[in-house]
């Protein structure tokens, strides 16, 4: 238990042991609570979860729980291991002699020097914890508790400016002695945390909000169509999308309605629902902002009549023109080539008043009263699903369709 004369006496060592083996207790026990809380649906609360404050099912369903992908609980798991190994490296080191182990000369500086750099981490969690989520996880402070008294129980003397020199000069020459295996470690270990960030496997709900940030981050309908067929014309699965152009959810179901139809064996139709009392009497009042939304719909549907339905569609969802002036802008931007004189006269008819009020009719009656909305072969889902989710419900209903045919 000794290197280079600094010298752990047993009560150090047994105090250092025992406080290493509680932290991989706590980091077992953190780590089975992210799981639980992150990966099944149904669960029972956590002991400590005991209130609105002390919380830690709270704080482990945050991403503030995740550092580069990766479960803070199983960085602090994989610390306390490295510290573990340290604190019994000098045996290790008796028993493999000249070999790589050797390259840990001063075990007792590394361990003063991890726990003050996650004791360091620990406090900015601990800020974050508090006055962002608004939560305390009364299992992470007790781990950020063991590891400064880790790192005072290790300390050999001052205030531990030497063993955190000490620990770097070794690593910088440990770095050179082995550089091949020091950069082939290091590599491997940038590469992991690269794809845990970038795959957030640990994660599902994390998953789901990168997955939808394609979707809601979209500046325009990259996947957008101009004419009035989406998917195919006879398509074997009917879609239809009910939708306002002033609903910010509307516009990502169809933007992912898009993408996803793509090449697939589907015809997508949208149903026109206005929250806006100037045309539809079937909602209450306006919502605020959808105020224009019975113009934009009149216009896309006299869109239309002139083959351009989804071009229109598209730009009245991505620019959300001001006034009509703005909107025919947008149309001659988007080089939809509409005969504006027959787009007025079409958009102001009866007869698009009429095909409007029998979108909105149809859709009050299933029992639709706000939007989005998407029926897929007759089966109606509220709200905007995750993309891999329309997607799976998309497939599956082609499926059934080919078997039934």
């Amino acid at each position: 238990m000794e290197n280079n004369g600094l010298k752990f006496t047993k009560t150090r060592f047994f105090i250092i042991l025992i406080l290493l083996l509680i932290g991989i207790g706590l980091c077992v026990e953190l780590s089975m609570i992210f799981y639980k809380t992150n990966f099944l649906d149904t669960y029972a609360a956590s002991f400590c979860s005991v209130s609105e404050l002390i919380d830690c099912d709270g704080v482990a369903k945050t991403n503030y729980s995740l550092s580069f992908g990766v479960p803070n609980a199983l960085w602090g798991l994989f610390v306390y291991i490295i510290m573990l190994f340290l604190l019994f490296v000098d045996r290790i080191q008796a028993k493999f002699k000249n070999t790589i182990f050797d390259v840990f000369k001063n075990p007792r500086s590394y361990i003063v020097t991890l726990g003050l750099l996650t004791f360091s981490l620990s406090m900015i969690l601990a800020f974050i914890s508090i006055f962002k989520i608004h939560k305390i996880c009364a299992l992470c402070f007790c781990t950020y508790f063991i590891d400064l008294f880790v790192a005072l129980a290790a300390k050999h003397k001052g205030f531990f400016i030497e063993d955190i020199k000490t620990t770097i000069m070794d690593f910088i020459d440990g770095a050179k002695k082995y550089f091949v295996l020091f950069i082939i470690v290091l590599v491997a270990f940038v590469s992991a945390l690269v794809y845990f960030d970038k795959s957030v496997v640990f994660s599902p709900k994390l998953k789901k909000e990168k997955a939808m940030k394609e979707f809601i981050d979209a500046k325009v309908n990259k996947y957008a169509v101009k004419g009035n067929i989406l998917g195919k014309k006879d398509g074997l699965v009917k879609i239809r999308i009910y939708s306002d152009y002033n609903c910010p959810f509307c516009r990502v179901l169809n933007i992912m309605v898009h993408k996803a139809v793509k090449n697939k064996d589907v015809t997508v139709e949208e149903v026109n629902f206005p929250l806006d009392t100037t045309c539809n009497f079937r909602v209450a009042r306006t919502l605020g902002g959808h105020e224009a939304s019975c113009v934009y719909a009149k216009y896309a549907l006299a869109a239309k009549k002139q083959g351009k339905f989804w071009g229109a569609s598209n730009v009245l969802f991505d620019k959300h023109p001001k006034n009509y002036d703005e909107m025919i802008e947008e149309f001659d931007r988007a080089k939809l080539n509409l005969d504006v004189q027959q787009l007025n006269s079409d958009a102001n008819s009866s007869e698009i008043l009429n095909e409007l009020n029998e979108d909105i009719n149809y859709t009050a009656n299933r029992g639709i009263d706000g939007t989005p909305a998407i029926e897929i072969n007759d089966v109606l889902y509220m709200g905007v699903l995750q993309y891999d989710e329309l997607v799976e419900k998309i497939d599956l209903a082609i499926k059934r369709a080919k078997n039934e045919g």
